[in-house]
């Protein structure tokens, strides 16, 4: 057999192993050089911890706990903090993904894997009777597979947070609807930051009054309010057939609890306060944690000066009033901030500003 490598710990002349029932509450994705030092500095105070705490618990025999999850890898970190604000119980969890993942495996999914297995293994054993070719609908065993993928997407979708409501009711009539499913509703989240305009020097009458000739003039943003559809007709140009729907949510990690809570992030630019400033437009299904809300401003912060925006800025806009002009949503400077905006289900400002990033 292959030979298997992971990180574990070992312990030194065990008496002897009694775990006790162990009830996950929620799985935190920890990114970047974080989990290393989680993991290498269990007794400090976490901001992970402190923010659910009210979730790690005993109850007889069962520990509820957290678990924090290598994003870069597959090893975790189980916590029961007793109050505290650090891990005052803990464990290192070789390969916990994959625990994670077994765990998010649906009965159908089993039951999909275990008739594609069947098959294989039917394959490979006319295989060895000289058989070499062989068709997919003459190897398909008793199982109808189209009833049992049916099955199997409904109960993915019945796990899903921001789902209300699914129904499977196939019925093998051609046109009928195999799914009924309701959207939880959704919250709109704006995320506000200034913008850098620029524009190609205008022609002047002597030599004496022109700008170097690969200078661009800066265009204060108080005076660029007119060009608001002209730029954001250029972000939707800009944007791929694939964003149609999520936008940039597309390219967030999937496996971030974040990517279920926001359905969909969408650049634009808008005027506010007289100001023409960046803007992503966000659509959620439940509020984020605290924590959760830095790691989106810290993704929309990469995004901005080195993601999405720095395409962006490299493209020409034509406007009326100042000809060809680029725009980016990221600038060096210390005045550089993102702000928060919620909006309540009738888009009434439920909490303005209550989140401020400045670089």
């Amino acid at each position: 057999m292959k030979k298997i490598t992971f990180n574990a710990l070992l312990n030194h002349k065990a008496h002897n192993y009694k775990p006790m029932l162990i009830e996950v509450e929620k799985v935190i994705p920890i990114y970047g050089k974080r989990f290393e030092q989680i993991r290498e500095h269990p007794l400090d105070d976490c901001p992970e911890i402190i923010e659910n705490r009210d979730l790690m618990y005993m109850k007889g025999n069962t520990a509820h706990c957290i678990l924090f999850l290598d994003a870069n890898g597959s090893d975790g970190i189980l916590v029961e903090a007793e109050g505290a604000d650090f891990a005052r119980k803990s464990q290192f969890i070789p390969n916990a993904r994959a625990i994670v993942e077994a765990n998010d495996i649906t009965a159908g999914e089993r039951q999909l894997h275990a008739e594609l297995k069947a098959m294989a293994d039917r394959i490979a054993e006319l295989a060895h009777t000289g058989q070499k070719h062989f068709i997919f609908e003459d190897m398909l065993g008793d199982e109808d597979l189209r009833v049992l993928m049916i099955r199997t997407v409904a109960e993915m979708l019945d796990r899903r947070e921001d789902l209300a409501e699914v129904r499977d009711h196939y019925l093998g009539i051609t046109g009928q609807a195999d799914f009924t499913v309701t959207a939880k509703p959704a919250q709109e989240m704006k995320l506000y930051c200034p913008l850098e305009i620029q524009a190609e020097p205008q022609i002047y009458e002597t030599d004496w009054d022109a700008p170097y000739e690969d200078d661009l003039e800066v265009i204060p943003s108080s005076c660029a309010c007119g060009c608001e559809d002209e730029i954001n007709a250029a972000i939707q140009k800009y944007s791929e057939p694939y964003e149609k729907y999520r936008g940039l949510m597309i390219y967030y990690d999937e496996d971030s609890p974040i990517n279920e809570k926001i359905i969909s992030a969408f650049p634009s630019v808008e005027v506010r306060n007289g100001e023409l400033v960046g803007v992503l437009t966000c659509r959620l299904t439940e509020p984020l944690t605290d924590s959760e809300m830095a790691e989106f401003q810290d993704w929309w912060t990469g995004q901005c000066s080195d993601g999405w925006s720095e395409g962006f800025e490299q493209r020409e806009i034509k406007t009326d009033a100042f000809g060809t002009i680029y725009v980016s949503f990221w600038n060096s400077s210390d005045s550089w901030h993102i702000k928060v905006e919620m909006m309540d289900e009738t888009n009434d400002i439920e909490e303005e500003e209550s989140f401020d990033m400045s670089m």
